[in-house]
């Protein structure tokens, strides 16, 4: 899979609506509202899906646990039938480029991920 395949999304306008100290979990619902999804939905398995959206079952984490939202979002969609999404939230004091190092694993793997992100 090359680069210009891989499904990432930024969403500038919701970083307008968002507090100056927001928690991952208020993160979560602004976004998930902007995308008339559910947040915070249970699944058969107990587990509690970030976002559910008509297409994707979305994980939203902060850049720095982008590893664990592979898992997540993967398990996700499938409690779900839902693609899998991640919501990658980059943080403003990240020294490191996160979204990069998701993208290449997602690639190198060609995991069926789609990736948005929203800055903190």
């Amino acid at each position: 899979m090359t680069l210009s395949k891989t499904k990432i999304f930024s969403l500038i306008g919701a970083l307008f609506t968002l507090p100056l100290i927001a928690s991952e979990a208020e993160i979560n619902k602004i976004w998930c509202d902007s995308q008339n999804g559910l947040a915070e939905i249970q699944t058969k398995d107990k587990t509690f899906v970030d976002c559910l959206t008509s297409i994707y079952s979305v994980e939203a984490e902060y850049d720095y646990n982008w590893k664990e939202a592979i898992g997540q979002s993967l398990h996700y969609a499938e409690t779900t039938g839902k693609e899998a999404a991640i919501l990658l939230i980059i943080r403003k004091k990240s020294n490191k480029n996160y979204l990069n190092e998701l993208t290449r694993v997602i690639e190198r793997f060609d995991l069926p991920i789609t990736v948005f992100t929203i800055a903190e």
